[in-house]
Formats: C-alpha cells, sequence, structure tokens
C-alpha cells in the first residue's frame, strides 16, 4: 500500500466520518433504555458508521445461534402489515404489543433479500402479527416524525442527510439492515444488526417477548 493512501485512511479513521454497513453482523442487544425526547437542536450532529469493501460485514460466520429444529409459527396471516412509525405509536394506544422497526435504505442489498425471502416466511409474518407492530423506516427519509410532542426532522449527521429520531433509536451508529424493538411501553429493548434468516430473526424476537 502506497504511503499516501495510508496516511488517507488514517485521516478517515481520526475524523470518524459517517458511512453505512449492510450485512450480517448477529444480534446485538442493548441494555434497555429509553427512546430520547429532547430535541438535539437544528445544527449538525454526529453519527458513527463503518465502511466495508465487500457486501458481507465483519462478523457474518458469527450469526445469531440458531436451534437444531425450524421454528413454526401458526396463524392466519398471509403477509406482515408494514406500518409508518406514527401509525403504529398510534395503534399501540389502542391494544399494546411490541413494535418491530425495520431500519432500511433503498440501497441496502441485504435490506431487500429480507424482503423477499425471511419477511416472506408464514412463520415470521405469523409471530410478527401476534406480538408486534411492524414499522417500516428509511432513516434517509426527508419526511419529519412526530413523537411526543417532538418534531423529528432530517438534519447533517457528520455530512450524511439522516432523520434524527432513526439515528436516537440507532444510538447514533448506523448500519444496515438494523432492527429496533420497542416493548409495550414504546421504550427501546434492543437492536439486533444484519441479515436475519427465518429461524434467526424468529429466535432473536422470542428471547424479547418470551
Amino acid at each position: 500500500m502506497k504511503k499516501g493512501a495510508f496516511k488517507y485512511i488514517i485521516i478517515l479513521g481520526v475524523f470518524a466520518f459517517v458511512t453505512t454497513s449492510c450485512g450480517n453482523a448477529g444480534e446485538m442487544a442493548e441494555v434497555p433504555s429509553p427512546v430520547k425526547e429532547e430535541h438535539e437542536g437544528k445544527g449538525s450532529g454526529s453519527a458513527t458508521f463503518e465502511t466495508f469493501g465487500t457486501a458481507e460485514a465483519p462478523g457474518a460466520d458469527k450469526q445469531t445461534e440458531e436451534p437444531a429444529e425450524k421454528i413454526t409459527v401458526e396463524g392466519d396471516a398471509e403477509a406482515i402489515e408494514w406500518l409508518d412509525f406514527e401509525t403504529a405509536i398510534d395503534r399501540n394506544k389502542e391494544e399494546k404489543k411490541f413494535i418491530f422497526i425495520d431500519m432500511y435504505t433503498d440501497w441496502c442489498s441485504w435490506c431487500k433479500k429480507m424482503d423477499g425471502s425471511t419477511f416472506k416466511d408464514p412463520s415470521v409474518i405469523n409471530y410478527i402479527d401476534q406480538n408486534f407492530y411492524a414499522v417500516k423506516l428509511n432513516p434517509e427519509t426527508e419526511i419529519a416524525i412526530a413523537y411526543k410532542e417532538v418534531l423529528y426532522e432530517q438534519k447533517v449527521f457528520n455530512g450524511k442527510k439522516m432523520n434524527e429520531l432513526a439515528v436516537n433509536l440507532m444510538d447514533s451508529k448506523i448500519s444496515f439492515p438494523s432492527f429496533v424493538i420497542l416493548n409495550k411501553r414504546e421504550v427501546k429493548r434492543g437492536v439486533i444488526k444484519g441479515y436475519q434468516n427465518s429461524n434467526q430473526l424468529l429466535l432473536a424476537l422470542k428471547r424479547y417477548v418470551e
């Protein structure tokens, strides 16, 4: 590697420019913490993310441990009912459920792969239908999101435009796909990161629900 290129990589590391990852990093449950409710101001914020030279993130070989047999969930649901964040919160006022938030982008190939496989699995569909309100949230959206009397807008985080609420929910550690789990009181319980097949996702979700 040329010295100039090496110095450039070091500079990038020092300044921690925001990027995104797209791949499988297994489940990374975090310590329960409430969603931030205070407004962060109208200036620029900061967020961290990782870049990879391939489409697969480091740790892809350390996937969520799977049970010996395929998890099966019976039910009548034929497809996941995807909601926007505000609709899910409104529904939760009427009937309490966990909230499953799919953080995706239009360019994330692993996100699209899950849409075409994991989220088409009947057991995944029925388990989410029975226990969760399912939300699709694109952090790059320009649409403001109202939550608990705060309007979360698109802001600049280390040079990249993202919605404040999405950045808060991922604790400013951006990667795709990521799945945020809120409990019935809308308190964040954890984040599942990276591509998940049906069994991996079901096992991870059961840990929060059961």
